[in-house]
């Protein structure tokens, strides 16, 4: 009776420490800055939809780009759960765009955040290479209040016109990861809009150093669609430039690009990208 109670207790204890693993899910998304064109109708139109995309989807982790301080009020507001970090790039307070990081505040406690521009000087706002513009990547250091496994996220927005700024930043983010995890190891996402296709050398030195998640693990040539759309529904102007990037730990259980139409265009000239996975 004694050994019989030992090994139900045994039995008991492994099934409540062997628990099944925390799915996370992440959207990366560039919701274009606050700014009327043509084909960019106002934000105060664009708004609505894009929050109910978000709040449709649920995810734990967003990184945006191209978020002007109004937009990021309104999105803390829209998305009460969450809690945002990050700066503007043109003077490391609330001017120029945001790359902001939101995380669910009832998955993850944050242990230390921060903000660096891709260029000679990444601890100043400053300008990159042959950039057209101020460029940055957010960081933050999440902890699961699941299961305690910590996570970088990173979340950039590389420049749309220069090469060398481009490639530069890649290497920068390579370098940047590698000190972060001198001080805290654990796992890296690493998501945004690296304004770069699949042929480029820039996806080439980034999907050296990390696995591509929103790439079929078993099929390897069944990687995302389009995800850039320039606010037109003709396929003509589709590109793949966003990513969503991961260290060996983590795997990637479902990849979509949400292509939902709005008012004859989209919400955005960028659509969301979302990633369900697990942090091993």
């Amino acid at each position: 009776m004694k050994y019989l109670l030992i090994i139900l207790f045994n039995l008991v204890f492994l099934q409540t420490t062997w628990s099944q693993p925390e799915l996370h899910k992440a959207i990366s998304y560039n919701i274009r800055y606050d700014g009327h064109s043509d084909l960019a109708p106002d934000w105060s139109q664009r708004k609505d939809p894009i929050v109910a995309q978000l709040q449709k989807e649920r995810p734990t982790i967003i990184g945006f780009q191209e978020v002007l301080n109004k937009q990021l009020e309104d999105l803390k507001v829209a998305l009460p759960s969450y809690l945002a970090v990050g700066v503007g790039r043109d003077d490391g307070k609330e001017a120029g765009e945001f790359a902001p990081i939101f995380y669910d505040t009832t998955r993850y406690q944050l242990l230390q955040s921060g903000t660096f521009w891709l260029s000679p000087t990444p601890a100043l706002p400053s300008k990159g290479w042959d950039a057209a513009l101020n460029r940055i990547c957010t960081y933050a250091l999440l902890e699961s209040k699941y299961d305690r496994k910590k996570l970088w996220v990173l979340n950039t927005h590389f420049d749309h016109m220069g090469t060398d700024a481009r490639l530069h930043s890649a290497e920068l983010l390579v370098e940047k990861f590698a000190e972060l995890t001198q001080e805290v190891a654990a796992p890296l996402l690493l998501l945004g809009d690296f304004n770069a296709e699949p042929d480029s050398y820039v996806y080439q030195l980034l999907s050296r150093h990390f696995s591509d998640l929103s790439c079929s693990i078993r099929h390897r040539e069944l990687c995302s669609g389009p995800t850039f759309n320039a606010f037109t529904l003709s396929e003509s102007d589709d590109k793949i430039i966003d990513y969503l990037f991961g260290s060996p730990e983590l795997v990637s259980i479902r990849y979509q690009v949400v292509q939902t139409p709005f008012d004859r265009s989209y919400p955005s000239d960028h659509f969301p990208i979302v990633l369900t996975f697990i942090s091993l």
